[in-house]
């Protein structure tokens, strides 16, 4: 979003004694358009029309999706409308959306100026009676919809239709330049078998790892990806965390607090047993009157790598199972209040305690102990993540494949997941040279970093149930190069000491920095074409990869206990 030219939220109302009027409120990141009856909200109707509720829902930013807005219905007595259809709990908005405030109330239109190219009318569905919604896929982890998967990136009816429109156009002439294509390539080729009759023989050996010797040889990075490129898939996935005896979705509580500017809500914290800091969570039956609840889940991208013809593909445990690694809360979760006991047994605000990020960035949402989540000698789970989809890609591909999780590591960001195809798979090499690799030595690293450019195919509809044309995302692996800037042990004992421990445990560090979110769990390869690591986080400064040797690990039995 530009300083420059701020985005603006236009509020038109459509009917009554304000129709044609126009509220206009500039986006921020902490915008919370509060919709109610009496002053203390920004958009406030007469305090004697009781069909609109005192605090009848807020619109918000989603900061954490870009152009993204959504509007809350705050349990008002008459229901929010959204485009007609009530809502239960947070729905996204369009520009271009109306608003009714109960089922013959008010009537307002949601805008945007300028209106981004994302807000051009995208097929939507709105919350059903039963409490679910549904919400665009985005890589960022973000508020999932109440008890509902969350729906598959898609574009827009028109936008589908004018790509479609503009295919029919060039189709005669893309026949014209296939032909011509083909008739350079197979003159190429004749001369190429004229002129030299070994270059049948060189591409035979070049996705091969050794010479005509024997000796190990070096592959470019070129033909590490022409090898490989059908081996390494793409990752997207939603989840949720839920108790296991109901499967009631768990929320986020926000509180509300009244301030100078009107009320708003607070994320709620409390301090668990062993006296740390987490969320307050709540099932949506079991929630504190007033309060706001933002559920607990997000969804993303990934990558991962085919290790068994069966269909076994290993990726990151943070993308396959993202409930066991630690939670990435939204901005306005912070400053958050802390909730205890006061002198008379009830929970309060503590006034003089405020609740940073820094206090609850190791939070990890399976491990949640106020709801007494584990009883270790039990072996019973209160708390646990569900999977609302989670969909395997393969590379120039536009049909995705459900997969499920079959193992976790638990001891590295490590996880196997499985699809199910008649079709025989073609697995990576690997090779575990933990002990052996010197910093120094080249690597190559294959994913699908959510920064690179999207790729579209406009697919035709044959169903005689359903006529719509859709566009599909279809992947394209990045390739990404660079060395071992170091090794990074987790443990090692010798003859000069007893025993060392290193904070992160066991890590490449790779001079690669041309990776990004979406490439974790994607391949680390050495110059011989062999899988050494699985890339697992980075920034613009700094990546790491884990040892193949965890991978390996699960795909086996180790003996812990003898």
């Amino acid at each position: 979003m530009s300083t420059q030219n701020p985005t603006t939220v236009l509020i038109r109302y459509m009917d009554g004694q304000n129709k044609g009027q126009t509220e206009k409120f500039t986006v921020t990141p902490t915008l919370n358009i509060t919709i109610g009856r009496g002053d203390a909200n920004l958009i406030a109707f007469d305090p004697a029309n009781d069909i609109i509720s005192r605090q009848h829902c807020h619109i918000r930013v989603n900061p954490q999706v870009p152009d993204t807005y959504e509007i809350t219905d705050l349990q008002s007595k008459n229901g929010t409308y959204v485009n007609g259809q009530v809502i239960t709990g947070t729905t996204a908005l369009i520009a271009g959306d109306t608003i009714r405030l109960g089922k013959e109330g008010p009537l307002l239109a949601f805008n945007l100026d300028p209106k981004p190219v994302s807000h051009i009318k995208k097929t939507r569905v709105v919350d059903a009676v039963d409490g679910s919604s549904k919400e665009t896929k985005l890589h960022q982890a973000a508020p999932a919809a109440a008890n509902t998967a969350l729906p598959k990136e898609t574009i827009g009816k028109q936008t589908m239709l004018h790509m479609i429109a503009q295919s029919e156009k060039k189709s005669r002439k893309g026949v014209l330049v296939a032909i011509a294509a083909l008739l350079i390539l197979m003159g190429t080729a004749g001369w190429l078998v004229y002129s030299n009759r070994s270059a049948s023989q060189v591409i035979h050996i070049a996705g091969a790892n050794t010479d005509s010797s024997g000796s190990a040889r070096s592959l470019s990075a070129a033909q590490i990806n022409k090898a490989n490129e059908t081996k390494v898939v793409s990752i997207e996935l939603g989840w949720k965390l839920e108790l296991t005896n109901t499967g009631e979705q768990l929320y986020h509580v926000y509180l509300p607090q009244k301030t100078q500017q009107g009320t708003m809500y607070m994320a709620a914290y409390v301090t668990n047993n062993t006296g740390a800091t987490e969320p307050w969570l709540s099932t949506q039956s079991a929630s504190p009157q007033g309060a706001d609840l933002r559920p607990i889940g997000g969804f993303g991208t990934g990558t991962g790598f085919v290790v068994d013809e069966r269909g076994f593909i290993m990726t990151n445990r943070h993308v396959a199972t993202p409930w066991l690694t630690s939670y990435q809360f939204s901005p306005d979760a912070f400053p958050g209040l802390l909730i205890g006991m006061n002198e008379k047994g009830e929970l309060a605000v503590n006034e003089k305690v405020s609740i940073s990020q820094e206090q609850v960035s190791n939070w990890v949402p399976a491990e949640a102990m106020n709801y007494n989540r584990q009883l270790i000698q039990a072996g019973v789970k209160m708390i646990d993540g569900r999977s609302a989809y989670l969909d395997v890609t393969f590379a120039n591909n536009s049909l995705r494949t459900p997969a499920k999780v079959v193992r976790i590591s638990n001891v590295h960001d490590v996880a196997m997941i499985k699809i199910e195809l008649p079709e025989t798979l073609t697995q990576v090499e690997m090779f575990d040279n933990y002990n052996e690799i010197e910093p120094g030595s080249p690597v190559v690293v294959m994913g699908y970093p959510g920064m690179s450019p999207d790729q579209f195919v406009a697919n035709r509809s044959q169903d005689a149930f359903n006529r719509n044309p859709n566009i599909v995302k279809v992947p394209v692996p990045t390739v990404s190069t660079g060395n071992i800037g170091r090794l990074v042990k987790g443990s090692s004992s010798g003859n000069k000491i007893d025993e060392y421990l290193s904070v992160m445990g066991d890590y490449y560090q790779l001079t690669i920095n041309s990776t990004g979110p979406g490439n974790s769990g994607g391949p680390m390869f050495d110059e011989q074409g062999r899988v050494i690591g699985i890339y697992s986080a980075g920034n613009s400064t700094m990546s790491y990869s884990i040892p193949i040797k965890y991978a390996i690990e699960l795909m086996g039995r180790q003996e812990v206990i003898r």
